[in-house]
C-alpha cells in the first residue's frame, strides 16, 4: 500500500493538509467552549456570545473543507485503485500462458473486484481515518498544554496502554482477513461457474442446482466472515475499554485541578472534549492499523503473478520456409505425450493431424503457438528455432483457432479489430477472405451491429468466421485449427474448412476427429499421432 500512497503523493499531501485544517478547527472549537462556559459562569454575556460567533465561523470553515476532503479522498482512492488494477493486468500481460492458467479466470476477476473493494474500504479508508485521528489527537494534546501539564502527562500514559492492548490480536486478525479473501475468491469462482452453466441446468431441469451451489458457497463464506467479526469485536472491546478509562481519568484529574483552583471551571468541558477526541482515536487506532495490516497479504497475493522470461527478442524478417520438427518430444510431469516427432510443414501446405485423445495433437499446436516452450528436440519456423523466438513474435505470424472462439460483448468491428487500428479496406478484405462479408451485410447495422454477450447473436459458424477475420486482418498466414469446426453443423463446418483449404496463401494445420472425404482429398498430408 505504501508505494501507491507515495506514487500519488501530491493528492495525498493535499488530503493531509485538509485534514490538518478540519481537525484544528474542531480542536479550536473545544478550547473556545471553555471560554464560553467561563464567560457564562462570570455572567459576561458579551464574551459568551462572541465565543459562540467565533465557533460558528470555525464550523463554517470546517464544513467547507470537509466537503472538499470527501471529494479529494474519493478521487485519490480511485486513482490508486486503478493503478493497482493496471499493475495486476500488466503482470498478466507479461506472464506465460501456463502460469496464467494455474488459476481460474474467476479468481483473477475476484482480485480485480472483491480484493480491490477490500483495499479501498479497509486499507485506504482506514489509512485516511488513522491519519485524521493522529492529527486530531496531536492537536488536542497540544491544546491541553493551555490548561495544565499534568493533564498531558496522564493522557500520554493512558494512550500508550490503550494502543498496546488491541495489538495482542494483530496476527490473528491478519490471518482471518486472508481467509476471508481466499473464501471470497472461491465463492465468486463457484457462483460464476454455476451461472455459466445455466443453459445446461435448464436443459436437464436442474436450475435449482444454481441456488444450491450459491447457498453452500455463501455459508462457507459467512463462516469465515463470522470468525473475522469475532476477532474484530475483541480488538474493538479492548480499544473501547482504554477509551473509557482514559476519558474518566482525564475528567477526574481536571475536576481535582478545578477544586484546587488551578484551572477554571470551563476547563473540565474543554478537557473532556479533547480527551474524548484523543481516546476515541487511540481506542480505535489499533483496530484500524490492524485492519490496514490485514490487507498486506492481499497486496502480496496480487503480486504473485510471475512474469515470464523471454529468451530472445529476435525478429522474423522474412517467412521463406515453413515449420520443421526434428526429434520433438514433450512430457507433462514425466508423462510423455510427444516422442521424437519428425515432420516438415511447407508454406502454403494443408495438413490434418489426427489421433486418439491424449496422443498430443493439442500439445503440438500449443508448442507451435508458443504456449509451451519447454519442449525437447527442435522446432524451427522460418529457419529459426522456436526457443530463440519470443512467444509474442511467434504469434505475430500464427493464428490459433480453438473449438469455440471467444467473442466479446460489442460489435463485429470491435471483435475483429480488438481495439487496434485497421483501415476500412483491410477490414473489408478480411471479411471477404473469411466469407463473412455477406453475413455482415445482412446485419441491422452492418459491421457495427452489437453481437451480444460472448457473441450469442451469431451462429457457431459466424463466430468462427469472426475469429478467422481477426487473424486475416493482421496478415497471419499460418492457421492452427484445434477442432475448430467440431461444434458446428455439417454445412457450416464444411464451408469453414473449404475456405481455409482453398486459400493458397494460407498454411493450415488442423486437428480433427471427423476428417471429411472432400477435405482430405485437398490436403497435402494427414499426420497420425499415436
Amino acid at each position: 500500500m505504501k508505494k501507491y500512497i507515495l506514487r500519488f503523493w501530491k493528492p495525498n499531501l493535499l488530503i493531509f493538509g485538509i485534514l490538518v485544517i478540519t481537525n484544528v478547527c474542531l480542536t479550536l472549537v473545544s478550547v473556545i467552549m471553555a471560554s464560553s462556559l467561563n464567560a457564562l459562569v462570570d455572567l459576561n454575556f458579551t464574551l459568551f456570545f462572541e465565543t459562540l460567533l467565533a465557533n460558528a465561523v470555525i464550523f463554517m470553515i470546517y464544513l467547507f473543507f470537509s466537503y472538499i476532503l470527501i471529494n479529494k479522498k474519493s478521487q485519490t482512492k480511485q486513482k490508486m485503485a486503478t493503478a493497482i488494477r493496471t499493475d495486476v493486468t500488466k503482470r498478466m500481460e507479461q506472464t506465460s500462458y501456463s502460469n496464467f492458467h494455474t488459476k481460474p479466470v474467476g479468481t483473477y476477476a475476484s482480485w480485480l473486484s472483491n480484493d480491490l473493494n477490500t483495499i479501498e474500504t479497509v486499507a485506504f479508508d482506514q489509512f485516511y481515518t488513522v491519519l485524521g485521528g493522529i492529527i486530531s489527537a496531536v492537536s488536542s494534546i497540544i491544546a491541553m498544554f493551555i490548561f495544565h501539564w499534568s493533564i498531558v502527562l496522564l493522557t500520554l500514559a493512558v494512550t500508550i496502554v490503550t494502543i498496546l492492548l488491541p495489538m495482542l490480536y494483530q496476527k490473528v486478525l491478519s490471518l482471518v482477513s486472508l481467509l476471508v479473501t481466499e473464501e471470497s475468491e472461491r465463492f465468486l469462482s463457484k457462483v460464476t461457474d454455476s451461472l455459466n452453466g445455466f443453459d445446461t441446468f435448464f436443459s436437464f431441469n436442474l436450475l435449482e442446482k444454481i441456488t444450491k451451489d450459491m447457498e453452500e458457497a455463501s455459508l462457507k463464506l459467512a463462516d469465515v466472515k463470522n470468525k473475522q467479526a469475532k476477532v474484530i469485536a475483541k480488538v474493538a472491546l479492548l480499544g473501547t475499554f482504554g477509551n473509557i478509562v482514559g476519558q474518566l481519568s482525564i475528567m477526574g484529574l481536571t475536576g481535582y485541578l478545578v477544586s484546587q483552583s488551578i484551572v477554571s471551571v470551563g476547563s473540565i468541558l474543554a478537557t473532556g472534549e479533547l480527551a474524548g477526541t484523543i481516546f476515541n482515536t487511540v481506542g480505535n487506532i489499533s483496530q484500524q492499523i490492524a485492519a490496514i495490516r490485514s490487507v498486506e497479504p492481499v497486496f502480496k497475493k496480487l503480486e504473485t503473478i510471475e512474469p515470464s522470461v523471454e529468451k530472445s527478442t529476435e525478429k522474423i524478417k522474412i517467412i521463406d520456409s515453413g515449420i520443421v520438427l526434428d526429434n520433438l518430444s514433450y512430457a507433462y510431469d514425466d508423462k510423455l505425450v510427444l516422442n521424437n516427432l519428425d515432420f516438415s510443414f511447407q508454406l502454403g501446405g494443408k495438413y490434418a493431424i489426427v489421433g486418439a485423445s491424449g496422443s498430443g495433437k493439442t500439445t503440438l499446436l500449443n508448442i507451435l503457438n508458443g504456449k509451451l516452450m519447454d519442449y525437447d528436440g527442435s522446432v524451427q519456423f522460418a529457419g529459426k528455432e522456436l526457443s530463440v523466438l519470443s512467444g509474442r513474435e511467434l504469434r505475430e505470424h500464427i493464428l490459433y483457432m480453438d473449438q469455440i472462439p471467444y467473442l466479446f460483448e460489442g460489435t463485429v468491428r470491435e471483435n475483429i479489430t480488438l481495439d487496434e487500428d485497421f483501415s476500412n479496406e483491410q477490414i473489408q478484405q478480411a471479411l471477404k477472405a473469411s466469407n463473412l462479408d455477406e453475413v455482415v451485410r445482412n446485419l441491422p447495422q452492418g459491421i457495427d451491429t452489437d453481437i451480444g454477450d460472448a457473441g450469442r447473436l451469431l451462429s457457431g459458424g459466424q463466430r468462427q468466421r469472426v475469429a478467422l477475420a481477426r487473424g486475416l486482418v493482421r496478415g497471419k498466414k499460418i492457421i492452427l485449427l484445434d477442432e475448430g469446426t467440431s461444434s458446428l453443423d455439417e454445412k457450416s463446418a464444411l464451408e469453414i474448412e473449404k475456405q481455409l483449404i482453398e486459400n493458397e496463401e494460407l498454411t493450415v494445420l488442423m486437428i480433427t476427429h471427423q476428417l471429411r472425404e472432400s477435405i482430405q482429398k485437398q490436403l497435402n498430408q494427414v499426420i497420425l499421432l499415436s
